[in-house]
């Protein structure tokens, strides 16, 4: 046997007899005084975290958030540059989830206080950059007019812009501006009322000189290629982190659309929901993507139908309008089309 195979041997036997003795490694302490063996950084990668609490230990962490304890080397293997030893884990780190069902951790009873489920949040690093649809369109600061550049018509970092101020925007020296875009308003297909217009947000400018009639901008950040005619709006940063809510009860809506327009999308795209502030969705909230699948029974003269319905993804809110919300495909078995069904997860029905 090599000596590799061996020492890891050694160690899963010395875990499993620590596992029996009360979990997976020396619970975390908040009074040990000494800092955990090694920080975990900045997040970079999109994905579900849980902040260690005080008595917190990998063997009880698997078995909260994948339901059973026996794969808490995977969750040390998920986490192996923030852990240096698994049976070292301290208040205030902060450890990767593989998993995370119904908006809140596995068995953890269901709520409706509408708070976040402790020390569990989603980081998303592209916070500033997913838009919304808003029945009544945002009122524009001012509108890209022209380009230093004439030559180019797609924008990027470090161009230079001239922006006409609409309405009584001041359009000062140093401030920063969303550039957005809309399309026509969308329409529901089968009740012909209006949903909303779509606010694509392609990237940031700062104002460098104001002038009586226009004023003159630098590209600092492009999320997408800007054009002339873009629109501009107030830049707000976005906190990267969503805390996890318990999902809304009851939930039945639709997918309206993805962000960028595509026929057919999956897991890790950005999309939109007919289900908003107004039917108790918040930021936070995780639900279900389904399919009803339907049976038939009996004869031609008397038939009988049963409609199962099949869940096979889901998605975590990332904004909140009052009739509709921003969302991110989190998981999904396959592609699907707008129009697919989301629901409350069985969990919290």
């Amino acid at each position: 046997m090599h000596l590799k195979s061996i020492l890891q041997t050694l160690f899963l036997t010395l875990a499993f007899i620590g596992a029996l003795c009360g979990g997976c490694g020396i619970s975390a302490a908040a009074d040990s005084g000494r800092p955990p063996a090694q920080s975990f950084g900045s997040e970079t990668e999109s994905g579900y975290y849980y902040t260690v609490q005080k008595g917190d230990t990998l063997w009880d962490l698997s078995r909260r958030f994948s339901g059973t304890p026996w794969v808490w080397p995977e969750l040390w293997e998920e986490n192996n540059a923030a852990i240096a030893n698994p049976h070292l884990i301290y208040p205030g780190q902060r450890i990767r989830l593989m998993r995370l069902m119904g908006g809140r951790p596995a068995g953890a009873p269901a709520s409706s206080s509408e708070q976040p489920v402790a020390g569990i949040h989603f980081y998303y690093s592209l916070s500033d950059q997913y838009g919304f649809i808003r029945k009544i369109p945002v009122t524009p600061e001012g509108i890209i007019f022209k380009s230093q550049d004439s030559n180019k018509n797609m924008l990027s970092e470090g161009d230079i812009v001239y922006v006409r101020p609409k309405g009584d925007a001041a359009l000062i020296k140093g401030q920063l501006l969303t550039v957005y875009r809309t399309f026509s308003p969308l329409i529901d297909q089968k009740t012909k009322e209006l949903i909303g217009t779509q606010h694509l947000l392609c990237g940031v400018l700062e104002i460098v000189q104001r002038e009586p009639q226009y004023a003159i901008a630098r590209v600092v950040e492009s999320y997408r290629p800007i054009e002339v005619g873009d629109k501009l709006m107030p830049y707000e940063r976005r906190s990267p982190r969503i805390a996890i809510q318990d999902s809304q009860p009851g939930i039945d809506g639709r997918l309206i659309m993805a962000e960028e327009h595509l026929s057919m999308f999956a897991e890790f795209n950005v999309a939109f929901i007919n289900q908003g502030n107004f039917h108790g969705i918040r930021p936070g909230q995780i639900y279900s993507i389904y399919q009803s699948d339907e049976h038939n029974f009996g004869s031609v003269t008397s038939p009988q139908t049963i409609t199962i319905p099949v869940d096979y993804g889901e998605l975590l809110v990332l904004h909140v309008e009052n009739e509709t919300s921003t969302v991110l495909i989190t998981g999904s078995k396959k592609e699907f089309p707008e129009g697919t069904r989301v629901r409350t997860p069985l969990a919290m029905r």
